[in-house]
């Protein structure tokens, strides 16, 4: 009896070692994706004759027969999305901003950005019109009793909101490859970064601030996470948003590291910083490490994020 248990259990020894090599095969094909997986805040609500029915973000039901072939963006961020998944030639008319993203198409018509033209806009028979919070609630009733289907992208989150975006966005187009792809790219950037800062052993504590003095983001925003995978922990990772500080509070924290978001790198001074009232004694002024980030990168929540991560990477010394 002892000799069938001492069997057995050599048995599932061997059998249990078996199966650890196998799953250390697999892994080694299939490396863990550390990641932030996300669920997509849409989804294809049913299709029927040749008909796809979606929800946004807010709930609403829009259905397409196929790819929209005439687009209004009124958003910075729709736009910046159809140009990156090659939908931007659909761009039928745009906000002036975005005028500024890369790949933008020249033959779009430029609208004033607080859009409140509804005829012109409404003779233009867009399939789709993007828009953010900027477009007022009459403006955007009119356009919808008018019969148009008004599509609301979300313009501030986290990296999983980008990704969101870009998902949602890529599958009323049916490019939903396409926004994957963008989805992987970013993340590939994401993780090269992370492993350079882990190689160079980045450690380092950051204050970010906004366009206006003591104007602090929190732990739950795009720019503190980018930062965190260049090695830098946002002193306030425990406040959520933008909110007000003071010198004072960043004196306790005393960050070695200290960005800023701005809209005019070229103009960009650190003196408005460094010589701020009581500022002087943080080791981030001390030690002259404040650097300028561009603001649009840094917190639309699209694809462009990566842009933002490479300038964060220099800012640190992580990358060249």
């Amino acid at each position: 009896m002892n000799l069938i248990k001492k069997i057995s259990t050599a048995v599932m020894l061997l059998a249990a070692i078996h199966l650890c090599s196998c799953v250390s095969l697999v892994e080694k094909f299939y490396p863990e994706d550390t990641a932030k997986e996300t669920k997509p805040a849409f989804v294809p609500v049913d299709v029927e004759e040749g008909s796809v029915y979606f929800k946004d973000f807010d709930g609403n039901e829009i259905t397409l027969e196929k790819a929209p072939g005439k687009i209004v963006s009124l958003s910075n961020i729709s736009t910046e999305i159809l140009c990156g998944i090659g939908a931007g030639r659909y761009i039928v008319a745009m906000n002036k901003n975005s005028t500024e993203i890369e790949d933008a198409p020249i033959a779009a018509e430029v609208l004033p950005e607080f859009y409140s033209d509804t005829e012109k806009l409404i003779k233009l028979s867009p399939e789709i019109v993007f828009y953010d919070n900027t477009l007022s609630y009459l403006t955007v009733s009119v356009l919808k009793n008018a019969g148009l289907t008004l599509v609301r992208i979300p313009e501030k989150g986290d990296i999983s909101t980008a990704e969101a975006n870009i998902r949602f966005i890529a599958s009323l187009m049916f490019r939903d490859t396409a926004g994957e792809m963008l989805i992987r790219e970013m993340r590939d950037e994401f993780k090269k970064m992370q492993v350079m800062a882990e190689l160079m052993g980045i450690k380092k504590s950051v204050y970010i601030e906004g366009t206006s003095a003591f104007s602090a983001y929190g732990g739950d925003s795009i720019v503190s996470e980018l930062c965190a995978y260049a090695g830098a922990e946002n002193v306030f990772s425990d406040k959520t948003g933008t909110f007000t500080t003071n010198a004072e509070e960043i004196r306790k924290k005393d960050p070695e590291a200290i960005i800023v978001l701005t809209s005019d790198l070229e103009n960009f001074s650190s003196d408005s910083v460094t010589k701020r009232e009581g500022m002087q004694d943080v080791m981030a002024v001390r030690l002259k490490a404040v650097y300028a980030i561009d603001l649009k990168t840094a917190t639309r929540p699209t694809q462009n994020i990566t842009k933002a991560l490479k300038s964060i990477g220099e800012a640190l010394k992580v990358t060249k």
